[in-house]
């Protein structure tokens, strides 16, 4: 697939990004977590840190990304591309009050790779600070219409019991991909996700009521599904990881003790994403059948910052369903993640080192994404229907193709 060549490209770019964002967001729970056990300046201290890691984030990929993608004096474009950022965040933060996700910092870094690589670079610069300005103006605009759609969208998805948790466990881990808590807030702050009288006071938000002491269906539908995505999620790092070469295990490593640990899904999702969309599609797939299967096990567990490994055991309830639904979880996640990937390849697998003189073999076999391995002397593919079988001779049996051919038999050295 041609798509796989530009997430291909785009995740070289973006490794080193992804192990600091990884390493901030575990440091952001952290502390955000001291924070809540903390109190007066102390408390603050931790909050303020806990926001100062989160907000680094978009810088991060911004700076790498640019670095990676342009030529020439890249340290000064990189810098360059922070300060456009800058000016993106406080032209969208005039216009309203919530923190850029990381994927603005994505845009910014393409938009100013864009300007470096295709304009004189001299316009470049003028041209990079005042599209970041408009840019940050008119997504400080869309947020307002973004958040009224979301409420419609919450309303729409609550008060509907098992129905409620498909949709917002399918809604949830599409938005998350994006860092976007917009729709989360709405079930965990506001009436969306509840509202109970409680010693005498209205708590409204699934989070807030089980900060109260709720105990309850509203934590099996909105919260406790979460906890499945972990395990369900370390399934699908663990299959990815088995698949992936050199720095790249480093790289999904991290984020996946970062996803686990911490609890916030999005680094890691975006992972799958640019390895390949077929698993982020069985992601969210999996995810939604996570928040379907805890409302169905009533397992009645809530936490109040991120979710992650630390938050499941001080808040653990129903251990015995907890477990064997994450081992089940653990189990779906790897084999879903490993159909997919036989199935569909995935971008990393473009980084597999062909000498120049085997490239004529690996196109009549329909290209190094239609190789899926070479064992016992033949090679499986994906799809056969790609092998050329006029430029090359060989016997296809299903999948499988053999050959004698000596340029066939030189790929074992390097597929396997």
């Amino acid at each position: 697939m041609r798509i796989f060549k530009y997430l291909n490209r785009f995740q070289n770019a973006s490794a080193v990004a992804f192990i600091f964002a990884g390493v901030m967001i575990l440091a952001g729970e952290i502390t955000n977590l001291i924070g809540f056990e903390a109190s007066g300046n102390v408390q603050t201290f931790f909050y303020g840190f806990s926001k100062l890691f989160y907000a680094l984030i978009p810088y991060v990929f911004c700076y790498f990304l640019t670095m990676m993608l342009t030529t020439g004096r890249r340290w000064f474009k990189a810098f360059w591309s922070i300060l456009c950022f800058a000016l993106f965040d406080t032209a969208f933060s005039s216009l309203c009050d919530e923190q850029s996700i990381f994927v603005f910092g994505i845009i910014i870094s393409l938009l100013c790779v864009f300007m470096f690589n295709n304009t004189d670079k001299v316009l470049s610069m003028p041209l990079t600070i005042a599209a970041s300005i408009i840019f940050g103006l008119l997504f400080g605009y869309v947020y307002e219409i973004w958040n009224n759609a979301a409420m419609r969208a919450a309303d729409f998805i609550s008060d509907k019991g098992m129905l409620s948790s498909l949709l917002y466990g399918a809604a949830n881990s599409l938005l998350s991909v994006f860092d976007i808590d917009t729709l989360n807030e709405m079930f965990f702050y506001k009436s969306y996700g509840g509202s109970m009288l409680i010693d005498e006071n209205i708590v409204t938000g699934v989070k807030d009521l089980f900060a109260a002491g709720y105990s309850g269906e509203l934590l099996s539908t909105y919260l406790s599904g979460h906890y499945f995505v972990l395990f369900a999620f370390s399934g699908m790092a663990l299959a990815l990881f088995s698949d992936l070469k050199g720095s790249e295990k480093t790289v999904i490593a991290v984020c996946a003790v970062s996803c686990i640990v911490s609890g916030n899904v999005s680094l890691l999702m975006f992972f799958f994403l640019i390895e390949s969309p077929f698993l982020f599609v069985c992601a969210v797939a999996v995810c939604t059948l996570c928040f379907l299967a805890s409302h169905l096990l009533n397992l009645e567990m809530g936490y109040l910052s991120g979710g992650g490994l630390i938050e499941m055991f001080i808040n653990l309830n129903n251990p015995v369903y907890l477990f064997a639904g994450g081992a089940v979880f653990v189990a779906i996640g790897y084999f879903v993640f490993k159909y997919s990937i036989e199935k569909h390849g995935i971008s990393s697998c473009l980084n597999i080192y062909i000498p120049t003189r085997l490239n004529n073999i690996v196109s009549n076999l329909g290209g190094i994404e239609n190789i899926i391995r070479f064992k016992d002397d033949v090679i499986e593919v994906r799809n056969p229907k790609l092998v050329n079988t006029f430029k090359f001779d060989c016997n296809i049996d299903e999948n499988i193709v053999k050959s004698d051919d000596k340029s066939f038999l030189e790929l074992k050295e390097y597929l396997e």
